[in-house]
């Protein structure tokens, strides 16, 4: 059973490539006498109109059954004249007669009975003057060519287009041609075509046309697209392969515009070079379609991926060798592939390399369905090519295969169904895969941007935080100014004042006050009375230097003079002085020991400044700071006592009492003048 099938499988492939890859083998061909036709053969067959392509609906009527004479006689276009005689056509091309100007050709055609009253469009296209009858009556007469020899066969034939009906009565019909021109040409060099079309057929070319260019134009934007992504991807090698494939395709579309179907009005040359490249491309598309498959999910190994590429090379090479038989006359495609010489030498090899060719070609269809499907069924976005791929490949065929087993109507939407199917099911489904995955990313990219920007304000939130807390701390060791300077510029440069009010504290009985208490009950109460002090200068804009063991230092006047003024500090004393006196007598209340405090300002001029780069501190310097620590331990518990230079800043000020000391010796100062300060009205 398993070689069973392999050898079906075998079969099927033979069967499908040689209906796929040779619609038609023939060897030496012989016409026949008449030419029958319905309404289905003209509209659903193809053949050459100059001009406007070789894929154009109508029949040829020169293909079959048309006798060639060479002379004249005006009997030649009666239905009454026998031409039994006359030689075929095709092998009388190159006969030529001296002195001979005329040649004629006449067709028998049996249209069907159904075409009867059907209007039909007959065109005539010749090298030199003409003249066609129609049972024995002239329907359409053109003079010979009077423009420059060696133009475009679209542009230089004389062309013609004739509504014509027939009778359609069951008897034969009779299209008879007269040719009239150079002496001594043959019939082949005067490129006689006539052809019958259906009405519509220049709005069905141009129908055509535009599909096509629709085709070639998907196909570039997605080369376009897939360029940029891949420009960004580098590493998504996929991409590559779809710019490669919408390449190809495009290419592959406007060879078919241009030399099969004639369009572009190119030249010979250039025609031909399209018709070969048309053909070497045939297994290219499929190629880079399995590879794009290949790397949007369905793993290929090393292994298969060069089979791939060697039948790609194979098919090519066997393309490339038709061509070479081509150009030598041994065979020809014009009514699918025809083999025109019956030699064993010819025909083995041909029969090979078609099988071979089939096969290959069927691998590569099979194989395209089996990875698209396999695509489709996965849950990811790169469905949707898979999908393009069973598209172009399985609906293709299928539409195909409707196509012509239906009614004429409906057999050409589904012929142009197919096409579609064939040219741009993989474009739009990469697009249509493009867009979902550009509103996948976009969607992803709102929502990181949404987290970011939640994230952004919770870090910008707690920075804010840790940075007032850091200025806090900083406001706390410098004074405003200095912490500004300090961060705007990474030092604060030392400055002189004129006029600064040093305030010094020191309390009495520190010493004993720690044997008697813990030391954390004596950190408590040193923390409550510094606590109080900060506060008390703090209302008063007064800045705090340092604190030394039990001793309290600040400074009025400075960073900004205008701050706060010997008055100021004198009344920040008083009440520093205030708070020591109502907190012992809560803890005498208590039966607790409590600190006396004597108290000493002195002003003058000073220099301050951040000492240091680690652990640094704002500080001042002078012999105003050392006065002013002599006015404090030259005071009395409970006294403001200040210096000479105060008393003269703030005697005049309403509110307060002063009590001269006199000249009182300073340690290390000599003696200086000294007065106790009071609030008016209470005892000194």
């Amino acid at each position: 059973m398993r070689h069973l099938r392999r050898a079906l499988l075998f079969l099927s492939c033979v069967v499908f490539a040689w209906s796929v890859a040779a619609q038609s083998i023939t060897f030496n061909d012989t016409p026949e006498r008449m030419l029958s036709f319905s309404l289905r053969d003209v509209e659903e067959g193809t053949t050459e109109l100059p001009g406007q392509g070789g894929e154009v609906a109508g029949i040829d009527l020169l293909d079959k059954g048309t006798r060639h004479l060479i002379g004249d006689s005006a009997v030649y276009a009666s239905p009454l004249f026998e031409d039994s005689a006359w030689t075929v056509l095709r092998s009388s091309l190159d006969s030529v007669v001296p002195g001979a100007r005329v040649h004629w050709m006449r067709t028998w055609v049996l249209p069907d009975s159904a075409l009867k009253g059907e209007p039909f469009l007959l065109t005539v296209a010749a090298d030199d003057g003409f003249e066609v009858f129609l049972n024995g009556r002239s329907v359409v007469q053109a003079d010979a060519r009077r423009d420059g020899v060696g133009a475009a066969k679209a542009d230089s034939l004389s062309l013609m287009h004739v509504p014509v009906t027939f009778r359609c009565d069951g008897e034969p019909e009779l299209i008879a041609i007269r040719m009239e021109g150079t002496p001594g040409r043959t019939l082949r060099e005067i490129e006689l075509s006539v052809t019958l079309h259906p009405p519509d057929v220049t709005f069905g070319v141009q129908r055509r046309v535009m599909h096509f260019g629709v085709f070639v134009g998907i196909n570039f934007i997605i080369l376009l697209l897939s360029l940029v992504i891949w420009s960004l991807e580098r590493r998504e090698t996929s991409w590559l392969m779809l710019a490669l494939l919408s390449f190809v395709s495009a290419l592959d579309t406007i060879c078919e515009v241009a030399s099969e179907m004639g369009l572009l009005g190119l030249s010979k040359s250039t025609l031909s070079v399209l018709h070969a490249l048309d053909i070497l491309l045939l297994p290219w598309p499929m190629y880079l379609l399995i590879m794009v498959l290949g790397s949007m999910g369905v793993e290929l190994t090393k292994l298969r991926r060069r089979l791939y590429t060697i039948g790609a090379i194979l098919v090519t090479l066997f393309c490339a060798a038709y061509l070479v038989a081509e150009s030598r006359g041994l065979a020809e495609s014009e009514n699918g592939l025809a083999l025109l010489n019956d030699s064993p030498w010819v025909i083995i090899p041909g029969l090979f390399m078609l099988t071979l060719f089939g096969l290959i070609v069927a691998w590569f269809s099979i194989d395209v369905i089996r990875l698209g499907i396999r695509l489709l069924r996965g849950k990811g976005l790169t469905r949707w090519v898979g999908g393009g791929a069973v598209a172009s490949s399985l609906f293709a065929l299928f539409l195909n295969l409707i196509s012509s087993a239906t009614g004429l109507g409906m057999s050409s939407w589904l012929s142009l169904a197919a096409d579609y199917c064939s040219y741009v099911a993989v474009p739009v489904s990469v697009a249509v895969y493009l867009a979902i995955r550009a509103a996948h990313h976009n969607r992803l990219v709102e929502r990181q941007r949404d987290d970011l920007d939640q994230e952004v304000k919770e870090r910008t939130a707690q920075l804010t935080a840790e940075k007032e807390r850091s200025d806090e701390l900083l406001l706390n060791i410098l004074p405003y100014e200095v912490a500004e300077e300090l961060k705007q510029t990474g030092a604060a440069a030392a400055k002189h004042y004129d006029l600064a009010s040093v305030l010094f504290t020191d309390f009495k009985g520190f010493t004993a006050m720690s044997e008697q208490v813990t030391a954390a009950e004596l950190l408590q109460e040193l923390n409550t009375c510094f606590h109080a002090f900060d506060d008390i200068i703090g209302a008063r804009g007064i800045e705090k230097i340092k604190t030394i063991g039990d001793a309290y230092m600040c400074v009025g006047g400075l960073p900004d003079p205008l701050t706060s003024s010997p008055l100021e500090v004198v009344h920040a004393a008083l009440e520093m002085q205030a708070f020591m006196i109502a907190r012992k007598a809560e803890r005498d209340a208590q039966g607790k020991p409590a600190f006396e405090m004597r108290l000493g300002i002195h002003t003058g001029p000073v220099v301050a400044g951040i000492v240091g780069v680690k652990k640094f501190q704002y500080d001042i310097w002078g012999d105003t700071v050392n006065t002013a620590s002599r006015m404090e331990s030259s005071g009395e518990v409970g006294k403001v006592n200040i210096s000479g230079s105060t008393y003269a800043e703030v005697k005049d000020a309403p509110g307060l009492a002063f009590t001269s000391r006199g000249k009182v010796e300073a340690k290390g100062k000599g003696e200086l003048e000294m007065f106790y300060v009071t609030y008016a009205g209470v005892g000194s």
